[in-house]
């Protein structure tokens, strides 16, 4: 009798792992990101904005305008009547339905899953709220841990050291409220994004005017130039790192470079004016620009901006976020030194994006929000970036505000660059001592060299 012996299969053996145990220093984050005038939310905040699109397409939109209106002044009253004549609710429980597949969703309950355990989703839901009201940083400092990142740089119009360490949470200002000094023209599109924009680039230059003893607004450009400058200075002295560009969100990337004879002109005229020209306002704020722009590179400052589709509401024109528009502020002789990060990806406009790094020397790009909004996009994104251009030329980055994202956004963007630097090696693209060291570059290397900052 022949004795037959048991053998155990051998390990499936995936590929390489090269960013295992390597340090993720997130480019771009929104930790510690309370909206002005906001409440804290549990994470099913972030599904219900991303269901406000659905909502608006099924409304009249006076009365989805209506119905954003009471919700941000919390009229208890006017959101009955409102309810009670229209379906909101049942519009809201079907947009998150027909969301439930999507990448979003599902990278958002998957790291609700690690963070919190898989309880079920109201209990995942009770428990992300606890957290950002009883201790918002201690729940995303979890978050950090499990994605194996040791600090951020986070889009905040401000942040409290206190709560939120400057070691881990590195402050990155957006220029766009300076952009505005006598606010925006009126408003005749769809949605309430862009509004909503427009409100909070309000409400950050009216603190920065608190800030600097500022009672009233600068007669003159000059003036109001002195003011931009110092405000900048007084926030890098606090712990800015760099700054970035959100203007898609609330009009076309494609800045001009007005005189500043031409800006002054402009910006008389607007004082006088009750509602602002819009040609007035984009003549000073694209100078604004150019003016800004000239001051981070005496600072040494970065500057991100913000490229491709933003949230899933009308608001942002896809063709206002066409990356192509920045030519002539790369262009400009100028600002050769000025370092850009172009980023999210720039979707659909991913090749744009390649292309302008391709032939600028001072233009990065990241890929921040490619791991949890898309498939194998980050993937696919990667894998012509490392191959086209130089090593130093990409960043790792998130964009989430919230811990639950944060961590699947991470690992999966992680996983795609260990397919990509995998898939390099088994092609003769690359050595393994390549694949390794392109690794800690796209990680946090790229990210160190060109903030100049030192993150242990």
């Amino acid at each position: 009798m022949t004795r037959q012996t048991e053998t155990t299969a051998a390990p499936e053996i995936g590929p390489p792992r090269y960013t295992d145990g390597i340090p993720a220093i997130d480019h771009h984050s929104h930790a510690g990101y309370l909206r002005p005038g906001a409440t804290v939310e549990g994470m099913d905040g972030v599904e219900r904005e991303m269901v406000l699109s659905h909502v608006e397409a099924n409304l009249p939109s006076d009365v989805y305008l209506r119905y954003v209106d009471a919700e941000r002044h919390r009229d208890t009253e006017q959101l009955a009547e409102l309810r009670g004549q229209w379906p909101i609710d049942s519009l809201f429980e079907e947009g998150l339905r027909f969301r439930e597949t999507s990448m979003h969703t599902v990278t958002l309950f998957g790291g609700a899953a690690q963070l919190f355990g898989d309880i079920g989703r109201e209990a995942q839901i009770h428990a992300s709220l606890a957290g950002r009201v009883e201790a918002p940083q201690a729940q995303y400092e979890r978050a950090l841990v499990l994605a194996g990142t040791p600090a951020v740089l986070t889009d905040v119009p401000e942040i409290d050291t206190t709560v939120w360490p400057a070691e881990k949470y590195r402050q990155i200002a957006r220029i766009d409220p300076y952009l505005y000094p006598f606010g925006h023209p009126s408003w005749d599109r769809r949605g309430s994004d862009t509004p909503r924009f427009r409100r909070i680039f309000g409400f950050v230059l009216e603190r920065q005017y608190e800030l600097m003893g500022v009672s009233n607004r600068p007669q003159t450009l000059d003036d109001y130039l002195d003011f931009v400058r110092a405000s900048l200075r007084q926030r890098v002295a606090g712990g800015v790192v760099g700054l970035k560009i959100a203007s898609a969100y609330v009009r076309s990337l494609r800045f001009e470079d007005v005189s500043r004879a031409d800006a002054a002109e402009a910006y008389t005229r607007l004082g006088a004016l009750e509602t602002p020209d819009p040609g007035l306002a984009k003549a000073v704020a694209d100078h604004l620009v150019f003016a800004i722009a000239e001051e981070a590179v005496q600072l040494n400052l970065p500057v991100q901006v913000h490229t491709g589709v933003g949230h899933a509401e009308p608001g942002i024109r896809v063709d206002d976020a066409n990356p192509l528009h920045l030519q002539q502020l790369l262009d400009t002789p100028r600002l050769n030194q000025l370092k850009v990060i172009l980023i999210h990806g720039g979707f659909p406009f991913t090749d744009y994006l390649t292309a302008l790094a391709y032939t600028h020397g001072n233009v990065y790009l990241d890929t921040s929000l490619l791991p949890h909004l898309h498939g194998r996009r980050a993937e696919r994104a990667l894998e012509d970036w490392l191959t086209y251009l130089p090593a130093n030329k990409v960043l790792f980055g998130t964009d989430t505000g919230n811990p639950e994202h944060h961590v699947t956004s991470t690992q999966r963007a992680r996983a795609a660059l260990d397919t990509v630097l995998s898939a390099g090696v088994a092609n003769d693209w690359w050595s393994t001592r390549q694949a390794h060291w392109l690794t800690e570059r796209v990680l946090h290397r790229n990210l160190t060299d060109v903030y100049g900052v030192d993150i242990p």
